[in-house]
């Protein structure tokens, strides 16, 4: 899946650029690799988080003109135009690599027969070709080693979305709250935040 960056976002990291930032005029690539390898995502988040929700405070308030029409049409440009535009950005990585992660477990699955949590053991059956596996002794070795790593690589890819997910979620009621007091304390904004992305 190829993503790309909301404008407000491109707009707002060209002017803070530095070596340490996510180029978001570049697409962002959503794959089975990505997703693995999970460094440049977990950057890209971070930059997402960054330019909204953890500036969320300073962007509302940053005003010549504190007054409440004004403090509104903020708060409606900021919210359409840069949170949930960048929520929605971060929830499609996180449900790509969630589906891609399902995806790259079913082919392991299928290729691993053997190697199920069902089982008693880890790897019986592995290398029950005796003749083969007398002729190549490394054999068995070799394919533990390559399925566990793969199976390892998965694990760890799971673990990074969940916290991932955490991370997602407490900013999200952090953001809320303060959308709350600057903007309006009785709209459910994560409900708002939902239908606009499923209208």
């Amino acid at each position: 899946m190829i993503l790309k960056a909301p404008e407000s976002i491109k707009q707002k990291s060209e002017k803070i650029f530095t070596k340490h930032n996510v180029n978001f005029n570049n697409d962002i690539n959503v794959d089975l690799e990505s997703c693995l390898e999970m460094k440049q995502l977990t950057h890209c988040l971070s930059q997402l988080r960054y330019f909204t929700d953890d500036t969320l405070n300073t962007t509302l308030n940053d005003s010549e003109k504190p007054n409440s029409d004004y403090r509104l049409k903020r708060c409606d440009y900021v919210i359409k135009e840069e949170l949930f535009p960048a929520w929605e950005m971060r929830d499609k990585i996180l449900e790509q690599c969630r589906f891609e992660l399902e995806e790259y477990k079913k082919k392991l699955d299928l290729n691993h027969p053997d190697v199920q949590p069902t089982k008693p053991t880890l790897f019986t059956g592995i290398g029950t070709d005796y003749k083969k596996e007398n002729l190549d002794p490394y054999k068995k070795r070799d394919v533990i080693k390559k399925t566990t790593a793969d199976y390892v690589d998965y694990n760890a890819s799971k673990k990074w979305i969940e916290q991932q997910l955490g991370v997602e979620k407490i900013l999200k009621e952090r953001s809320v709250s303060i959308l709350k007091g600057q903007c309006n304390e009785v709209i459910d904004f994560q409900a708002f935040y939902h239908q606009s992305r499923n209208p």
